[in-house]
Protein backbone atom coordinates (compact mmCIF):
# COMPACT_ATOMS: atom_id res chain seq x y z
CA UNK A 1 0.00 0.00 0.00
CA UNK A 2 0.69 3.40 -0.58
CA UNK A 3 2.66 5.00 2.50
CA UNK A 4 2.23 8.91 3.40
CA UNK A 5 4.12 10.58 5.92
CA UNK A 6 1.71 10.23 9.49
CA UNK A 7 2.39 12.24 12.15
CA UNK A 8 -0.61 11.48 14.16
CA UNK A 9 -2.99 8.33 14.77
CA UNK A 10 -6.53 8.72 15.91
CA UNK A 11 -9.20 6.08 16.92
CA UNK A 12 -12.70 5.29 18.05
CA UNK A 13 -13.06 2.77 20.69
CA UNK A 14 -15.99 0.31 20.42
CA UNK A 15 -15.98 -1.81 17.72
CA UNK A 16 -12.45 -0.89 16.13
CA UNK A 17 -9.83 -0.30 18.97
CA UNK A 18 -11.69 -2.37 22.02
CA UNK A 19 -13.37 -5.73 21.76
CA UNK A 20 -16.40 -6.83 21.78
CA UNK A 21 -15.62 -7.53 25.80
CA UNK A 22 -14.76 -3.66 25.63
CA UNK A 23 -11.08 -4.28 26.16
CA UNK A 24 -8.11 -3.33 24.37
CA UNK A 25 -6.48 -6.46 23.08
CA UNK A 26 -3.14 -7.03 23.91
CA UNK A 27 -1.63 -6.86 20.02
CA UNK A 28 -3.65 -3.55 19.95
CA UNK A 29 -1.82 -2.39 23.09
CA UNK A 30 1.97 -3.48 21.98
CA UNK A 31 1.46 -1.57 18.47
CA UNK A 32 0.49 1.68 19.78
CA UNK A 33 3.50 2.02 22.39
CA UNK A 34 5.47 1.41 19.33
CA UNK A 35 3.90 4.21 17.55
CA UNK A 36 6.74 6.25 20.18
CA UNK A 37 9.81 5.01 18.70
CA UNK A 38 8.41 6.51 15.58
CA UNK A 39 7.30 9.96 17.08
CA UNK A 40 3.93 9.18 16.38
CA UNK A 41 1.32 10.61 18.71
CA UNK A 42 -1.54 8.49 19.37
CA UNK A 43 -4.92 9.03 20.75
CA UNK A 44 -8.76 8.70 21.30
CA UNK A 45 -11.66 9.88 19.36
CA UNK A 46 -14.81 8.85 20.58
CA UNK A 47 -18.52 9.69 21.34
CA UNK A 48 -17.94 9.00 25.11
CA UNK A 49 -17.43 12.03 27.27
CA UNK A 50 -13.44 13.08 27.70
CA UNK A 51 -13.69 12.30 31.65
CA UNK A 52 -15.02 8.55 30.82
CA UNK A 53 -12.74 7.75 28.72
CA UNK A 54 -9.47 9.41 30.66
CA UNK A 55 -9.92 6.78 34.26
CA UNK A 56 -10.19 3.57 31.63
CA UNK A 57 -6.72 4.29 29.97
CA UNK A 58 -5.36 2.88 32.97
CA UNK A 59 -7.22 0.11 33.29
CA UNK A 60 -6.82 -0.70 29.60
CA UNK A 61 -2.80 -0.28 30.29
CA UNK A 62 -2.61 2.20 27.91
CA UNK A 63 -2.39 5.68 29.82
CA UNK A 64 1.52 6.43 28.58
CA UNK A 65 0.55 5.64 25.33
CA UNK A 66 -2.43 8.12 24.53
CA UNK A 67 -1.72 11.95 23.91
CA UNK A 68 -4.98 13.49 23.48
CA UNK A 69 -8.47 12.33 23.34
CA UNK A 70 -11.04 14.10 21.33
CA UNK A 71 -14.62 13.72 22.82
CA UNK A 72 -18.25 13.58 22.35
CA UNK A 73 -17.82 13.23 18.93
CA UNK A 74 -16.07 15.75 18.43
CA UNK A 75 -17.30 18.46 20.60
CA UNK A 76 -14.32 18.37 22.99
CA UNK A 77 -10.53 17.64 22.93
CA UNK A 78 -8.16 17.11 25.87
CA UNK A 79 -4.39 17.52 25.63
CA UNK A 80 -3.11 14.41 27.97
CA UNK A 81 0.23 16.63 28.79
CA UNK A 82 -0.79 20.09 29.17
CA UNK A 83 -4.02 19.08 30.74
CA UNK A 84 -6.39 21.45 28.76
CA UNK A 85 -9.76 20.72 27.54
CA UNK A 86 -11.23 22.48 24.79
CA UNK A 87 -15.08 22.52 24.14
CA UNK A 88 -17.11 23.11 21.32
CA UNK A 89 -20.46 23.79 20.00
CA UNK A 90 -22.60 23.07 22.97
CA UNK A 91 -26.28 22.32 22.49
CA UNK A 92 -29.30 24.31 23.67
CA UNK A 93 -31.35 22.31 26.45
CA UNK A 94 -34.29 24.22 24.73
CA UNK A 95 -33.67 21.96 21.87
CA UNK A 96 -32.88 19.24 23.69
CA UNK A 97 -36.53 19.27 24.48
CA UNK A 98 -38.24 19.35 20.57
CA UNK A 99 -36.02 16.16 20.55
CA UNK A 100 -37.48 14.71 23.32
CA UNK A 101 -40.95 15.73 22.93
CA UNK A 102 -40.89 14.36 19.11
CA UNK A 103 -39.98 10.77 19.96
CA UNK A 104 -41.48 10.32 23.46
CA UNK A 105 -44.58 8.58 21.74
CA UNK A 106 -41.68 5.63 20.89
CA UNK A 107 -40.35 3.08 23.70
CA UNK A 108 -36.88 4.46 24.47
CA UNK A 109 -35.50 6.10 26.91
CA UNK A 110 -33.60 9.73 27.08
CA UNK A 111 -30.88 10.99 28.86
CA UNK A 112 -28.48 14.51 28.28
CA UNK A 113 -24.74 14.36 29.05
CA UNK A 114 -22.60 17.44 30.64
CA UNK A 115 -19.71 15.95 30.71
CA UNK A 116 -19.06 12.72 31.89
CA UNK A 117 -22.54 13.35 33.95
CA UNK A 118 -25.60 11.60 32.64
CA UNK A 119 -29.18 13.47 33.19
CA UNK A 120 -32.27 11.26 32.80
CA UNK A 121 -36.08 11.01 34.09
CA UNK A 122 -35.26 8.19 36.06
CA UNK A 123 -32.73 5.75 37.58
CA UNK A 124 -33.30 1.80 37.11
CA UNK A 125 -30.84 -1.24 37.16
CA UNK A 126 -31.04 -1.36 33.07
CA UNK A 127 -29.31 2.49 33.44
CA UNK A 128 -27.40 2.05 35.92
CA UNK A 129 -25.69 -1.10 33.89
CA UNK A 130 -25.48 0.97 30.54
CA UNK A 131 -24.10 3.89 32.50
CA UNK A 132 -21.53 2.08 34.25
CA UNK A 133 -20.63 0.19 30.65
CA UNK A 134 -18.85 3.25 29.55
CA UNK A 135 -18.22 5.00 33.16
CA UNK A 136 -21.07 7.37 33.77
CA UNK A 137 -22.35 9.07 36.70
CA UNK A 138 -26.08 9.49 36.50
CA UNK A 139 -28.61 11.76 38.08
CA UNK A 140 -31.99 11.80 38.50
CA UNK A 141 -34.34 15.10 37.68
CA UNK A 142 -37.32 16.19 35.95
CA UNK A 143 -35.51 16.44 32.71
CA UNK A 144 -37.77 18.92 30.86
CA UNK A 145 -37.31 21.30 33.84
CA UNK A 146 -33.81 21.06 33.90
CA UNK A 147 -32.79 21.60 30.54
CA UNK A 148 -34.65 24.69 30.08
CA UNK A 149 -32.23 27.53 29.30
CA UNK A 150 -29.22 25.17 30.00
CA UNK A 151 -26.43 23.70 27.50
CA UNK A 152 -25.59 20.40 27.06
CA UNK A 153 -23.11 18.00 24.95
CA UNK A 154 -25.43 15.78 23.27
CA UNK A 155 -28.96 14.62 23.87
CA UNK A 156 -28.71 10.56 23.57
CA UNK A 157 -32.46 8.00 22.82
CA UNK A 158 -31.43 4.65 24.34
CA UNK A 159 -33.20 2.05 22.68
CA UNK A 160 -32.85 -0.46 25.85
CA UNK A 161 -34.37 -3.10 22.60
CA UNK A 162 -32.04 -2.96 20.04
CA UNK A 163 -35.26 -3.39 17.61
CA UNK A 164 -36.46 -0.03 18.01
CA UNK A 165 -33.20 1.45 16.36
CA UNK A 166 -34.71 0.96 12.94
CA UNK A 167 -38.08 3.01 14.02
CA UNK A 168 -36.18 5.83 15.80
CA UNK A 169 -33.82 6.10 12.35
CA UNK A 170 -36.94 6.26 10.48
CA UNK A 171 -38.98 8.56 12.61
CA UNK A 172 -35.73 10.72 12.40
CA UNK A 173 -35.91 11.75 8.62
CA UNK A 174 -39.39 13.40 9.45
CA UNK A 175 -37.61 15.73 12.15
CA UNK A 176 -35.66 18.54 10.95
CA UNK A 177 -33.73 20.93 13.24
CA UNK A 178 -31.78 23.86 12.24
CA UNK A 179 -29.73 23.54 15.37
CA UNK A 180 -29.34 19.76 15.56
CA UNK A 181 -28.18 17.10 13.91
CA UNK A 182 -28.98 13.39 14.79
CA UNK A 183 -27.02 9.85 13.88
CA UNK A 184 -26.80 6.87 15.20
CA UNK A 185 -23.53 5.77 16.97
CA UNK A 186 -24.18 2.34 17.95
CA UNK A 187 -26.75 -0.79 17.83
CA UNK A 188 -28.99 1.24 20.79
CA UNK A 189 -28.36 4.52 20.30
CA UNK A 190 -29.31 7.74 18.32
CA UNK A 191 -28.10 11.05 19.27
CA UNK A 192 -28.32 14.32 18.90
CA UNK A 193 -25.28 17.15 18.73
CA UNK A 194 -25.21 20.70 17.21
CA UNK A 195 -24.52 20.01 13.21
CA UNK A 196 -20.91 21.71 13.28
CA UNK A 197 -20.21 18.60 15.70
CA UNK A 198 -18.60 15.16 14.35
CA UNK A 199 -15.32 13.53 14.31
CA UNK A 200 -14.22 15.10 11.42
CA UNK A 201 -14.65 18.44 13.31
CA UNK A 202 -12.81 17.12 15.75
CA UNK A 203 -9.87 16.12 13.85
CA UNK A 204 -9.10 19.01 12.26
CA UNK A 205 -9.51 20.87 15.56
CA UNK A 206 -7.09 18.38 16.63
CA UNK A 207 -4.93 18.78 13.67
CA UNK A 208 -4.84 23.09 14.43
CA UNK A 209 -3.74 21.99 17.99
CA UNK A 210 -0.74 19.98 17.32
CA UNK A 211 0.28 22.17 14.35
CA UNK A 212 0.15 19.39 11.84
CA UNK A 213 -2.62 18.69 8.74
CA UNK A 214 -5.12 16.40 8.32
CA UNK A 215 -3.27 14.37 5.36
CA UNK A 216 -0.65 13.45 8.40
CA UNK A 217 -3.26 12.21 10.40
CA UNK A 218 -4.65 8.12 10.43
CA UNK A 219 -7.47 7.87 11.63
CA UNK A 220 -9.65 4.23 12.29
CA UNK A 221 -13.48 3.78 13.01
CA UNK A 222 -16.55 1.75 12.18
CA UNK A 223 -19.84 3.53 12.72
CA UNK A 224 -21.84 6.00 10.77
CA UNK A 225 -20.23 8.97 13.08
CA UNK A 226 -16.70 8.20 12.58
CA UNK A 227 -17.10 8.89 8.48
CA UNK A 228 -16.53 12.44 8.11
CA UNK A 229 -13.05 11.55 10.72
CA UNK A 230 -12.17 8.61 7.91
CA UNK A 231 -12.87 10.69 4.89
CA UNK A 232 -10.74 13.95 6.03
CA UNK A 233 -7.76 11.69 7.46
CA UNK A 234 -4.90 11.35 4.93
CA UNK A 235 -5.31 7.94 6.02
CA UNK A 236 -8.66 6.22 6.69
CA UNK A 237 -9.42 3.04 7.65
CA UNK A 238 -12.83 0.69 8.94
CA UNK A 239 -13.29 -1.77 10.38
CA UNK A 240 -14.14 -4.94 8.53
CA UNK A 241 -16.96 -5.04 11.24
CA UNK A 242 -17.56 -1.57 10.19
CA UNK A 243 -20.60 0.12 8.74
CA UNK A 244 -20.93 -0.26 4.36
CA UNK A 245 -21.52 3.38 4.82
CA UNK A 246 -18.33 3.98 6.81
CA UNK A 247 -16.18 1.68 4.44
CA UNK A 248 -17.27 3.66 1.56
CA UNK A 249 -15.90 7.00 3.25
CA UNK A 250 -12.30 4.80 4.47
CA UNK A 251 -9.24 5.03 2.21
CA UNK A 252 -8.69 0.99 3.41
CA UNK A 253 -11.02 -1.50 5.56
CA UNK A 254 -9.09 -3.90 7.16
CA UNK A 255 -8.93 -7.51 6.94
CA UNK A 256 -9.98 -8.65 10.39
CA UNK A 257 -12.34 -6.91 12.81
CA UNK A 258 -11.72 -5.36 16.02
CA UNK A 259 -12.09 -8.81 17.83
CA UNK A 260 -8.71 -9.86 15.94
CA UNK A 261 -7.03 -6.46 16.90
CA UNK A 262 -7.18 -4.92 13.26
CA UNK A 263 -6.48 -1.40 14.43
CA UNK A 264 -3.05 -3.24 15.81
CA UNK A 265 -2.24 -5.35 12.69
CA UNK A 266 -2.52 -2.49 10.32
CA UNK A 267 -0.24 -0.13 12.20
CA UNK A 268 2.46 -3.17 12.03
CA UNK A 269 1.73 -3.61 8.15
CA UNK A 270 1.90 0.05 7.49
CA UNK A 271 4.41 1.38 10.17
CA UNK A 272 6.92 -1.47 10.82
CA UNK A 273 6.58 -4.07 7.77
CA UNK A 274 8.97 -3.77 5.03
CA UNK A 275 7.59 -2.29 1.87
Amino acid sequence: MERKEITLVATDLDGTFLNSEKEVPPFNRQMISRLKEKGILFGICSGRPIDTVRPMLRDWGILDSVSFIVGMNGGTLYDMRSKEKEDYHLVSGNDAIDVIHFFEDLEVEFYVLIGPVKFLNKITRETREEADSYGAFEVETDLESFLIDRDINKVVIWCKDEKMMPVVEQRAKEFHHENLIGYPTGPNYFEYLDPRTNKGFGLARLAKHYGTTLDHIMAFGDAENDREMLGMAGVGVCMKNGKAITKQAADHVTALTNDESAVGHFLEDYFFNEV
